[in-house]
């Protein structure tokens, strides 16, 4: 079998354009991608509340639950 000589690498071929005009986005579109954003984060934020609150009410039964144990402990003779 011969020897294969080394290929050299071909340099990579810029992007062809077809020459048609990029126009941007309308007016309506951007609208609709700001009032998305918008509903995204006030979900995150409405989430988060939620999950704060949720865990502020675990807290609070935990230490009823402590302050009825032990009440109940320092009672019984």
């Amino acid at each position: 079998m011969p020897p294969v000589p080394p290929s050299t690498p071909e340099p990579p071929t810029p992007p062809v354009f077809s020459g048609a005009p990029v126009s941007p986005p309308s007016s309506a579109r951007q609208s609709w991608g700001t009032v998305i954003s918008i509903l995204i984060i006030v979900a995150m934020i409405i989430t988060g509340a939620f999950y704060t609150w949720g865990k502020r009410i675990a807290e609070q039964r935990a230490l009823i639950g402590q302050q009825t144990s032990t009440a109940a402990a320092t009672t019984t003779p």
